[in-house]
């Protein structure tokens, strides 16, 4: 009984490539392209190649425009925190995931007290300059995967992804703490204080619901901001 003969298929050699070749391959040049044109034609063909690098300019610059013009409508100018429409989509984003995946997510707001002293001793310049205080604070006290936001005259909020109920009030007594601790008004006895609502993302809720929920919880809201 005779079988087959084995195949031993011959190996194919590496093919050698040339980096720097290639690179002069993807690399354009009108010379070499007009380089057998007539006189008319090679004008007009470097115009053009003038024109494109033109428009591409202009696309580049466009593109970082858009950039910059989305990062300016989501941001709160004042306090540089997330703005409430960006805040929202936010918690739109932790209900989606949150639906797929296996992890709570939680939202708080903290309606700050006293920032009326602070615009009557400083004036809008010294509210200002309180508010971004505020918000520098709130950025440093969250996690990188947590957002901040100001929703209100003297409302703030956080997302709190991937948190527990006791993982939420922990994080939120400090932010307060943090906030209390800050020298914002020219006699600091006076200080400021603030309440807070937490809410944790349930199934079935809309962003609308879930903020909602924590505004039922404070003793009054204010979303026109100043």
């Amino acid at each position: 009984m005779s079988s087959a003969p084995a195949l031993n298929p011959r190996p194919h050699a590496p093919t050698e490539r040339d980096p720097a070749s290639a690179s002069r391959r993807r690399e354009y040049n009108p010379d070499d392209v007009t380089a057998d044109l007539p006189v008319e034609q090679r004008s007009l063909v470097m115009r053009l190649a003038e024109e494109v690098a033109a428009l591409r300019r202009a696309l580049d610059a466009s593109q970082h425009r858009i950039a910059a013009l989305e990062v300016e409508a989501a941001e709160e100018p004042i306090s540089g925190l997330l703005n409430r429409r960006a805040y929202l989509r936010e918690i739109e984003r932790a209900i989606a995931f949150q639906t797929r995946y296996p992890m709570t997510c939680g939202i708080a707001l903290i309606d700050i007290e006293g920032l009326d002293a602070i615009r009557a001793s400083g004036g809008q310049g010294g509210l200002n300059r309180a508010l971004r205080t505020i918000g520098q604070t709130l950025r440093a006290g969250i996690r990188s995967c947590d957002v901040a936001a100001r929703t209100g005259n003297e409302q703030f909020a956080v997302v709190l992804w991937n948190s527990t109920p006791a993982d939420c009030g922990h994080r939120v007594n400090g932010l307060q703490r943090a906030i209390a601790g800050l020298d914002l008004l020219p006699e600091p006895a006076e200080g400021i204080t603030s309440s807070s609502a937490v809410v944790m993302i349930e199934p079935g809720m809309t962003a609308d619901q879930v903020v909602a929920s924590a505004e039922a919880m404070l003793p009054g809201t204010d979303v026109d901001l100043a």
